[in-house]
């Protein structure tokens, strides 16, 4: 497959969407830009709007066009994207390595539709984001959360939004992802203790997915979980990774005023709980 004409549909801040930005940066590829206003941090909630659910029937972000191809999920499309000739002889699934395997990480640090939350490092993402995400929720005036009601495709997330607006699910939902964060943390520790630089001996779609990951937890202010004394060979990568063009391109460049006032108002009000319930897991099982 050679280069071929691009539309990224994506969301300044969506943790799927990073992953798609940067993969296509690593890859030299151009393309053209439709920034989505999600309805969870956007009044116009653009994504459940029909122009978007031509795109995708879900309202859900990434959804990429490859020439006159509709790929949904940053998965698949980072898949799709990779079988396209890169300028740059970038290959994010290496050749030596079995492509089911890559997948399987892959799919551990991503989140897929129909995978269980806080059953993989990428499904405890949205877990820990749900007090941020109540947060943004909270903001929206009920006109969006009415909009929401009407016209989202997916009943489960008609209900988390009726619940975070009325309701503080959010207080418990994140413990219930403590005890399988720690465990993947612990073997991504140990997976990295020889040193290597990437996952594998060369920058991958695993590596993409690892980076917004870490970005994430900044995002939470959960990042001592990764990056500290506790985690030496993780903290070693995480300066690798976040030395790379595309993650100032793909991910910190996105962030507007807007993204940065929340995450300051967000953090004012985050009484550090669930960080230290991490910690105090983490030393106890390295312990033994």
């Amino acid at each position: 497959m050679t280069n071929s004409n691009i539309t990224l549909y994506h969301a300044n801040w969506s943790f799927c969407s990073q992953m798609v930005r940067v993969a296509l940066i690593e890859k030299g590829f151009s393309y053209e830009e439709h920034h989505i206003k999600l309805c969870d941090q956007y009044a116009e909630g653009e994504n459940i709007d029909k122009e978007f659910l031509l795109v995708n029937p879900l309202g859900t972000v990434p959804a990429i066009k490859i020439d006159e191809s509709i790929v949904c999920g940053s998965e698949e499309i980072i898949f799709q994207i990779d079988k396209i000739k890169s300028n740059d002889d970038c290959i994010l699934y290496p050749q030596n390595i079995d492509e089911n395997e890559i997948r399987k990480w892959v799919s551990n640090t991503t989140i897929t539709d129909g995978v269980k939350f806080a059953s993989t490092l990428g499904t405890i993402m949205p877990v820990f984001s749900s007090p941020l995400l109540q947060h943004m929720i909270k903001q929206l005036p009920f006109k969006s959360i009415f909009k929401i009601l009407m016209k989202h495709p997916r009943k489960d997330r008609k209900m988390i939004f009726l619940a975070m607006y009325f309701g503080n699910p959010s207080k418990k939902i994140p413990y219930i992802g403590i005890d399988k964060y720690v465990d993947e943390i612990i073997k991504l520790e140990k997976i990295f203790s020889d040193g290597r630089y990437f996952f594998y001996e060369t920058f991958s779609h695993i590596d993409i997915n690892l980076m917004c990951v870490f970005n994430r937890l900044i995002d939470l202010g959960l990042e001592k979980s990764v990056i500290s004394e506790r985690t030496p060979n993780l903290s070693n990568y995480w300066r690798n990774l976040k030395s790379r063009e595309s993650y100032k391109k793909g991910i910190l460049d996105y962030y507007t005023d807007k993204e940065h006032k929340l995450l300051e108002d967000f953090h004012n009000k985050n009484d550090g709980s669930v960080l230290e319930k991490i910690i105090e897991k983490m030393d106890l099982d390295q312990s033994e």
